[in-house]
């Protein structure tokens, strides 16, 4: 661009006319004709500053292909002040983009440059309205004829007003899109500039543009027409028979089953086998052209192309016809090749070429001969065409891409035969750069990149010689060229004018080859082509100002010529004939499909007569796929072109679907299949916990979205009811009794004993409330001597208290917690409001027990351990007696402990002293031991006796086993999880203190040690209250179990699920294994150390960043490219064509080499490694027999669905929230299935996914206060434990909330004693806590959305994650599920309202369906008919009869099944039976396997619910044999692959099995290894039984279970091993996976990448699914593949 830089006076001139009216610029190629569209830009940019959406305007330049596109973006962001420029084409994926991304994107972009089909389109659907843009750019305009897009943009100014019209610029160099006559061209010229409502513009004299521009030196050369040889003779012969041999075969139409029953007339036009006949011909003819055209030794080559090219088709063969059709051809070629061959056998060299080559080779190589650079001096040289001497720049223009293909390779052979003459020459061709962004694999993208490659060369001067197509003569930005040739001469005037201007310079020479024998006709055209450019120079040149603008009538005239009226929809849309067959393609790949088809409507072509039986032209009927609603066939009026009939028909089946309310009814858009408006009244409805009317995720600043695992949230902390009586007010008050049985047996060892004989004694504990408590389950308690059950025995007694009483109680309850267990944090006051439960002291009295209230008065302090230990005369006059220290607690003083460690004293042994043995070599005495270690001195009785003691631990959790009874472990486990208990010290460690060196409590040991347990019971009972009340609220509402249980009964007691509990104590110690994620084996290099890049020219680097660019554009690596078989013809081998088609083929999306035939072999296991267990048949599943009757469910399981797994109990909701999962799936899929009897699949499973998805279960559960309810954390007595009745006091609360910080901002805070007991906080107090906050710089405070789950008890919260709320409604739905059947659950779920009580759900489960055999409009005949007769086969297989087949029709409906016009395709059925699947072997797992560890079972279910085991029972019974579809090569072939590999499995299904990859692994066909097809037909016919049953769920697991139960009970022995974990353990892949990632495509979708490492290159995979566990084992399989091919 930098000769245009400067402006000419004529551009400056041509720019102020089309600054005042629309014009059409011409001029002559390289006079700079863009630049004056970019100076209009410039001077028309103040419509452009407004934003976009308030009154803000663009720019569209308009270009007619996409390398145009890139090219003109750069120059407009060069040179033109504008704020973004955006350029677009097809390429870009944009035909499916909506108005929102189009508004993002005229939002950046001001000046917009893109292929002029998008803009017809954006104006045909609204995105974009003719007043929103102020100048509208047409490049190369003169192609604006017909139908061409560039016409049809201009036809929509006809609904917009004339003042509101953008400014219209044409460019052009040649005004003539065709060879129009010379008298013709006046009427041609006005009817340019009638379509874009201009006048042409061009200089008012031609002197000056021709020094810029083109102007050529012209050269014809005319070469002696080929004489055929008799060998060539001969050849040509075998071809011309082997062309009547083809004309005369018959291929079978790929459709063998004939989908519609067609008239006599009628013909089926949707395929057309007799194109495949054609296209054969005509590549035989082309042979025959090229071997009279080229000679003996270019016929050769070329035979060999087409050979080549031959062999490609043959292995995509559709049937054997096809393939035995296209070797018959190869064969019969061959034999002609060989022909020629053995006619040059003679000759070698460059004799040979030039021998056998015609007049025009040798006239192409006298040409190119001229520019050897070591002939510029060589005497007597001729040199016509390079008269200045100049290196090499050429373009060679062939007419078609197999010349430009031929001559490439027979130049290379010429430079190889002839060095001396030919080496300079560095030639390659091109002849593509676009590619069509939905054909999914890569050949297209190889060509353009090839061609690309050239391009680059050429312009850096690595190439001197391009062989082009016309792909290059209009716009692509090359260098000024020296010689432009002609091979082929240019058959109208548009050509010889854009080819001509490839050569600028008045140095270049424009040479045309020409046959001698159409000389006469020749010098006609070419006289007539510089007639046509005078006629055009005549009529323009300095008449631009006196051209009359197009009438007003020329113009509605040209908007009215269409052979089809346009459709306008009432909101302003237009939709032309033209667009109509596109846009019905656009909405029939949007219905359902698998990635192996394609799903068109069906053509039929009939011709009409009229009523004198004359022909009247031909009716074009459209059946619509299986999928549409619309059932009725759509016909054209009769035209007599069937390319008009065919549009006339598309636009009326648009119209149809526009009425049907398939396409948008402002935009005409398809709308997306699973597109779903949540706001209509019927959808909205089954959201009943939505917050419709907040912007919910925008609350609270959070950063994560509602229902996530990272969303927290402050739930207000859920108090028991029956705790929540004040203690002031009550008259009465309730005491229960903690009853301890103790489950082992009386240790031997003294310690143990002294510890067990203590939890035997009657002293103990007891709790007052102010209102009576129910009956609660039995729990176990843990205790490091052993196991004890406890029974609180509630409501034992009623107790009157007066208020002295009352405050006695409530000292003393506060004295067990703030100073004996230490726990009790001193910012707590008594708050009496809620959780009023009380700690007392009770005693053994007459065979019962009572309140000890000796004890409460007597104990009201436990003095702090002195320093420095007691006084000396203290010391000295110590007396030790067996009464007063036995079974006392003790406190070794000279420890110094923040946290003294408490020593019951077990015995005291009398016959020991301080002067006794030491029991280690290394001291001789305790009393030495003391003295070496601590520095004491026994100032007392130096034969006091020892005591034998036993440490109580300080850490208090005692729900959980002690790790040293669990023999699982391992010994290094049991280490380390005892450290954690505070059981470090082992049994055979026995610790003797000097009583002078301890202090000695008062305070009872038998109360100090049963007080350790008090916290977890608390706990318990607090829990089982919190269950209690959720499960007597669930109750109520259901009416189904009692609230309380009858007088007599017992709840079942809580029970350790021992895999649980082992998981739990494991995370106290364990930290999850790092996996490295840099592979310093592989790639050790340094970044930092790196070896520096050597200095090169700006130019050279700016190439080598270019090449690279190319590179990168390509989703491939440059070193997997194959050999080009274009560019080695004559060495190419069956096996190099093979390797370039399977390149070719792949995805275009690859970046992984994969091998497409090599299934993956599990790396751990082989199908015998293991045999399975004599079966155990067992079909039957007890939950489908349950009722909602009896008490309901248990009160611990309901305790243990609100304990999350990261609570770390004995138990928790893992197990019973997989069930609810499984049964809350089938339960909205049924429901929307029923409910929405017209939605499709993509729909339902839309909805389906927010209905019972983490946020809308998140909803529900906060509604019922799940949150506040729920145990998120492990039970911690020293980090967070709540004394029952005392919180922080109200006031601080209020001061927390109001300033936001977070709770931990009270710890150090201290209240009196007296305030803390009476509940009142004075202000002096209160005081402290304003001060501290303005005195304390570092308060942390608690962002939005940011809350942490410290200290929040304590101020009446919790904070829990969205997730874990959702986990706890699954698991609370499975809870009721395994107590009271199905109807349970679904009472369950109407409580929660996650399924609308007013629709009833329990009257779905048997609901009929109406068929169209109980409406009557259908035969059983009509669907064995579409059944191909086969219902007693599929029957017998799946031993199920059918009382009604329409459901067996539909389950085996494929979606291009256009025969069926009865029922639907399978979609809806397969969405029904894989939620139906999923719950069946889901409750059947769950109950026979439940010995399985956590996660197993979630493992097991994956293993057994997923498309690749449903594929491999259907190709197993072969029911894929019976799937009704269009013929489908592709999906066949698939479908082979895989029985292939099922067959030489002999059908067994193991663990290799699972990790092959189906469709919603991976969006790409070619890595498909299992057809989804497959999987949908089981899933369908399961749904089927279901609804044919009346909804008998046993019916259906009957037939699941006959043909699943041996790998049921096989994988239940073994679990096969998850993708994810195998890829973990192969440590040399270096595996990382990525952050999941939602694809917005309808329906949500998660991406979730995987990087790995293989053979030391870095790899990715992305794995797609419905939620990010699906999606990243998805990734995992992908990986496990290419790390295995």
């Amino acid at each position: 661009m930098e000769e245009h830089l400067i402006s000419r006076s004529y551009q400056a001139q041509l720019e102020e006319v089309a600054f005042n009216k629309n014009t059409i610029i011409h001029l002559p190629t390289g006079s700079g004709k863009t630049f004056i569209a970019i100076r209009l830009i410039t001077r028309f940019r103040e419509a452009l500053q407004k934003p976009w959406g308030a009154g803000g305007k663009r720019t569209f330049f308009l270009v007619n292909t996409i390398p145009l596109v890139n090219q003109q973006k750069k120059v407009i962001e060069k040179l033109c002040p504008v704020n973004g420029v955006g350029g677009y084409s097809g390429e870009d994926r944009v035909d499916y983009w909506n108005k929102g991304k189009w508004d993002e994107e005229l939002s950046k972009n001001q000046v917009i440059v893109m292929t002029c089909q998008i803009l017809s389109d954006m104006l045909t659907h609204q995105y974009i309205q003719i007043e929103d843009i102020n100048l509208l750019i047409f490049d190369e305009c003169h192609h604006a004829v017909d139908d061409h897009p560039m016409r049809m943009v201009m036809k929509h100014f006809e609904h917009c007003p004339t003042s509101k019209h953008p400014r219209v610029l044409g460019l052009t160099a040649t005004l003539l899109n065709s060879n129009v006559a010379i008298p013709s061209i006046p009427q041609a010229l006005k009817d340019l500039e009638t379509t874009f409502h201009a006048t042409i513009a061009t200089v008012n004299e031609m002197g000056e543009v021709l020094n810029y521009s083109t102007n050529p030196n012209e050269f014809v050369e005319f070469y002696q027409t080929p004489q055929v040889t008799p060998a060539a003779a001969e050849a040509i012969g075998v071809l011309e028979a082997l062309i009547s041999y083809v004309l005369i075969v018959q291929l079978p139409q790929t459709n063998l089953t004939q989908e519609i029953k067609l008239e006599k007339n009628q013909q089926d036009i949707t395929t057309d086998p007799k194109k495949i006949i054609k296209s054969v011909k005509n590549m035989i003819t082309s042979i025959i052209m090229f071997i009279k055209e080229l000679g003996v030794y270019g016929g050769s080559l070329s035979i060999t192309s087409y050979i080549i090219n031959l062999e490609r088709l043959k292995r995509k063969s559709l049937n054997k016809e096809q393939e035995f059709l296209y070797e018959f051809v190869v064969t019969h070629s061959t034999k002609a090749k060989m022909i020629l061959l053995l006619s040059m056998s003679k000759d070698e060299g460059y004799e040979k070429i030039i021998k056998h080559s015609s007049d025009q080779i040798i006239q192409l190589l006298n040409v190119l001969k001229e520019f050897n650079p070591d002939l510029h001096n060589k005497p007597g040289v001729i040199r016509r065409k390079n008269k200045s001497n100049e290196p090499l720049s050429g373009i060679i223009f062939t007419q078609q891409r197999f010349t430009a293909k031929i001559l490439y390779n027979l130049l290379m052979d010429v430079k190889e035969a002839n060095p001396e003459e030919f080496s300079f020459l560095k030639h390659d061709f091109l002849v593509g750069l676009s590619i069509d962004p939905y054909k999914s694999t890569r050949e297209q993208a190889y060509v353009k990149k090839t061609s690309q490659k050239a391009l680059l060369m050429f312009r850096n001067k690595e190439l001197n010689c391009l062989i082009a197509t016309s792909v290059i003569e209009e716009g692509v930005d090359i260098p000024q060229c020296l010689l432009v040739l002609r091979f082929d001469v240019p058959l109208e005037y548009r050509s010889y004018i854009q080819s001509k201007g490839r050569a600028r310079s008045a140095d270049s020479s424009f040479v045309m080859l020409v046959n001698s024998a159409d000389r006469t006709k020749f010098m006609n055209k070419y006289d007539s082509f510089i007639q046509r450019e005078k006629c055009i120079q005549k009529l323009l040149v300095g008449s631009s100002d006196t051209r009359a603008a197009p009438s007003e009538s020329s113009i509605q005239t040209m908007y009215e010529d269409d052979d089809i009226p346009q459709y306008n929809n009432p909101y302003g849309s237009c939709l032309h004939a033209v667009a109509a067959i596109s846009l019905l393609n656009r909405y029939c790949s949007c219905l359902p499909h698998d990635q192996f088809t394609t799903i068109t409507p069906m053509w039929i072509k009939e011709p009409v007569s009229d009523l004198l039986g004359h022909f009247a032209g031909i009716v074009v009927t459209i059946i619509m796929p299986i999928a549409c609603p619309v059932k009725e066939p759509i016909k054209s009026k009769p035209y007599l072109s069937l390319k008009t009939a065919r549009r006339s028909a598309a636009l009326n089946a648009c119209i149809r679907l526009h009425q049907e309310g398939e396409l948008d009814r402002v935009t005409m858009l398809p709308r997306n299949y699973d597109k779903v408006d949540f706001e209509v009244p019927d959808i909205r409805s089954c959201f009943l916990n939505w917050p419709w009317d907040e912007e919910e995720d925008e609350d609270e600043g959070a950063s994560h979205k509602a229902g996530t695992k990272k969303r927290m949230r402050k739930h207000n902390k859920v108090f028991p009811l029956y705790l929540t009586g004040s203690m002031a007010n009550s008259q009465q008050y309730y005491l229960h009794i903690i009853k301890l049985k103790i489950g082992f047996e009386r240790p031997q060892e003294t310690r143990e004993r002294a510890l067990y004989d203590l939890l035997l004694r009657d002293e103990g504990y007891g709790f007052i409330t102010p209102e009576a408590i129910p009956k609660i389950c039995l729990f176990p308690m843990f205790l490091a001597v052993g196991d004890v059950m406890v029974n609180v025995h509630m409501n034992y007694a009623v107790i009157p208290l007066n208020s002295d009483m009352v405050d006695l109680i409530k000292r003393f309850h506060f004295f067990v917690f703030d100073q004996v267990l230490e726990i009790a944090k001193k910012f707590l006051i008594y708050d009496g409001t809620v959780n009023n439960l009380f700690v007392v002291p009770v005693k053994g009295s007459a065979g019962g027990y009572d309140i000890d209230w000796d004890v409460m008065q007597k104990y009201k302090e436990i003095p702090p351990v002195p320093l420095s230990g007691p006084p000396y005369e203290e010391r000295k006059a110590l007396k030790v007696t067996q009464e007063d220290y036995q079974h006392s607690v003790v406190t070794p003083w000279y420890r110094g402990a923040i946290l003294p460690s408490r020593y019951i004293v077990s015995k005291v042994i009398e016959y020991m002293t301080p002067k006794s043995a030491f029991d280690d070599a290394s001291y001789d005495t305790y009393e030495q031991y003391y003295s070496a270690k601590y520095n004491l001195e026994i100032i007392g009785r130096k034969d006091q006796p020892l005591l034998e003691v036993c440490n109580i631990t300080t850490r208090m959790n005692c729900l959980l086993p002690r790790a040293a009874t669990i023999n699982a472990f391992t010994d290094k486990q049991k280490k380390l999880i005892s450290v954690s208990q505070g059981d470090d010290k082992p049994k055979s460690f026995t610790e003797m203190f000097i009583p002078e060196f301890c202090v000695k409590y008062d305070y009872p040991g038998v109360l100090w040690y049963k007080a350790t347990m008090l916290p977890s019971i608390i706990h318990r009972v607090h829990m089982l209250l919190i269950a209690y009340d959720l499960r007597a609220e669930i109750t109520k509402y259901t009416k189904y179990g009692r609230v309380h249980i009858e007088k007599g009964e017992e709840w079942e007691p809580i029970a350790i699920n021992l895999p649980v509990a082992m998981k739990s104590l494991q995370a106290q110690v364990e930290e999850p294994t790092t996996i490295n994620s840099i592979d310093r084996i592989n790639n050790p290099i340094d970044p930092e150390n790196a070896p520096r890049r050597p200095i090169v020219s700006m130019k050279e680097s700016l190439y080598q960043l270019q090449q690279k660019k190319i590179n990168k554009e390509y989703p491939w690596d440059a070193k997997m490219e194959p050999i080009d078989i274009e560019r080695n013809i004559s060495s190419v081998t069956l096996m190099d064509i093979e390797c370039y088609d399977e390149f070719v083929s792949a995805p275009l999306y690859a970046r992984e080499e994969m091998s497409q035939m090599a299934f993956m072999r599990s790396p751990h296991t082989s199908a015998a490694a293991i045999l399975p267990p004599p079966l155990k048949y067992n079909d039957k599943i007890k939950l489908l027999s349950l009722k909602p009757t009896g008490r309901g469910p248990e009160l611990r399981d309901v305790l243990f669905a609100l304990t999350t797994i990261n609570s770390h109990d004995t138990a928790n909701l893992e197990r019973a929230e997989t069930l609810g999962d499984s049964f809350l799936k089938f339960a909205a899929s049924l429901y929307l299935y029923h409910k929405f009897r017209k939605l499709n699949e993509g729909q339902l499973t839309n909805i389906k996914s927010r209905l019972i998805g983490n946020r809308n279960l998140y909803y529900a559960g906060e509604k019922v206060k799940l949150g506040g309810r729920m145990k998120v954390e492990q039970f911690s007595p020293r980090k967070d434990f709540l004394v029952p009745g005392f919180l922080a006091p109200r006031q601080v609360q209020q001061f927390i909330d109001g300033h936001c910080l977070r709770p931990t901002f009270l710890i150090g805070i201290q209240f009196p004693l007296h305030e803390a007991l009476s509940g009142n906080l004075s202000d002096e107090s209160y005081e402290q806590v304003t001060q501290r906050y303005s005195e304390n710089g570092v308060v942390e405070r608690e962002p939005p959305g940011g809350a942490q789950n410290a200290m929040q008890c304590y101020v009446r919260s919790q904070v829990v994650s969205d997730k874990s709320v959702a986990d706890c409604v699954e698991a609370i739905i499975g809870t009721y599920l395994l107590h009271g059947g199905v109807l349970g659950a679904v009472k369950v779920l109407e409580w929660l309202r996650v399924l609308p009580p007013q629709d009833n759900f329990a009257s779905y489960l048997g609901k009929k369906v109406p068929t169209v055999i109980t409406e009557g409009k259908s035969t059983l005949e009509e669907l064995d008919f579409l059944l191909n007769s086969c219902r007693n086969d599929i029957e017998q297989i799946i031993n199920y009869k059918f009382k009604d087949p329409s459901f067996l029709v539909e389950a085996l409906s494929h979606p291009s099944y256009t025969r069926n016009r009865l029922t639907r395709s399978y979609e809806r059925l397969e969405f029904l039976g894989d939620a139906i699947l999923d719950f069946l072997i889901t409750s059947h797992i769950f109950e026979n396997c439940d010995q399985l560890k956590p996660g197993e079972l979630t493992d097991l279910r994956s293993a057994l619910v997923n498309n690749v085991t449903f594929a491999s029972y259907v190709v197993k019974l072969g029911l894929h044999k019976f799937l009704c579809s269009q013929l489908n090569p592709t999906l066949d072939k698939a479908i082979m692959m895989f029985v292939e590999h099922q067959e030489q499995r002999d059908h067994e299904i193991i663990e290799d099995v699972l990790y092959l990859i189906d469709e919603e692994d991976c969006h790409i066909a070619e890595y498909v290894e299992v057809p989804k097809v497959l999987s949908d037909i089981f899933e369908s016919l399961m749904g089927a039984i279901y609804l044919d049953s009346g909804g008998d769920l046993s019916a259906v697991w009957a037939v699941v279970y006959r043909i699943m139960h041996r790998e049921i009970e096989a994988f239940s022995t073994r679990i096969p091993q998850q993708p994810v974990r195998v890829l973990y353990e192969m440590i040399h892949a270096c595996t990382s996976f990525g952050t999941a990632k939602v694809v917005e495509c309808g329906t949500p979708r998660v991406m979730v990448p995987v990087t790995f490492t293989k053979n030391g290159r870095p790899h990715t995979a992305h794995g797609f699914g419905g939620n990010k566990f699906q999606a990243k084992r998805a990734a995992a399989k992908l990986a496990l593949k290419i790390l295995g091919s």
